[in-house]
C-alpha cells in the first residue's frame, strides 16, 4: 500500500518521465542503452513513464524536452579516467566536464546537443535531462554484451526500476 501511495504522489501532478535509450546493437557493447530499454518496456512500469529506444539519432531529445519533467538519458560511455562503471549526473554537470568522457557515436554527440538545447531554452531545461552512462571499454562488431557491461546493465535497470516503483525522485536530483 505505501509503494501505491508513493507513486500516486510521484505522478498524481501530471509528471511525465522519459527513459530514452541510445545504442548500435551492432556494435556489442555500444549498444547497451537499446538492451537496458528492452528490459524496461518488458516490465510493467507507471503509465506516466515513457519508455523510447532511439537508437542512434540523438536529436530526438529536442522533441522530448519540451513534453517531459524529466528524461533519463541511457548511453554507453568511454573514459580514461578512473570512475565507476555506472554514471548518473546532470546534463548541465556532463558539460562542465566534457574532457572526462566520450559517448558512442550518433547523428550528433550529446555534448553538442545538451549545448544547442542550453542555447535555444536555457541550462535549467538541462537540469531536468540526466544522464546514466554505463562504462565500455571497446566498441566492436557483435551482438553481445560482455560480461563486465551485462551486468553494469543489470544494476542499471535495477536502479531506474527500483526507483520509479518507489515514487523517488531524488536519486534524479544530483
Amino acid at each position: 500500500m505505501a509503494q501505491n501511495s508513493a507513486i500516486s504522489k510521484l505522478f498524481s501532478v501530471g509528471k511525465m518521465i522519459c527513459v530514452v535509450g541510445f545504442g548500435n546493437l551492432l556494435l556489442g557493447d555500444d549498444g547497451v542503452g537499446i538492451r537496458i530499454i528492452q528490459r524496461l518496456k518488458m516490465m510493467d512500469l507507471p503509465s506516466q513513464v515513457d519508455i523510447i529506444d532511439a537508437g542512434v539519432y540523438g536529436a530526438i531529445l529536442f522533441s522530448l524536452v519540451e513534453k517531459y519533467n524529466k528524461i533519463i538519458v541511457v548511453d554507453a560511455f568511454r573514459s580514461n579516467c578512473d570512475i565507476e562503471n555506472i554514471l548518473f549526473m546532470k546534463a548541465s554537470q556532463i558539460i562542465k566536464e566534457k574532457e572526462k568522457y566520450y559517448f558512442s557515436g550518433h547523428d550528433l554527440s550529446l555534448f553538442d546537443i545538451f549545448s544547442m538545447m542550453k542555447s535555444v531554452h536555457s541550462e535549467k531545461i538541462l537540469n531536468n535531462v540526466c544522464i546514466l552512462g554505463i562504462r565500455i571499454h571497446k566498441i566492436e562488431e557483435s551482438l553481445e554484451l560482455s560480461d563486465d557491461v551485462t551486468k553494469s546493465a543489470e544494476r542499471a535497470v535495477n536502479m531506474i526500476k527500483d526507483n520509479f516503483l518507489r515514487g523517488d525522485e531524488s536519486w534524479m536530483n544530483h
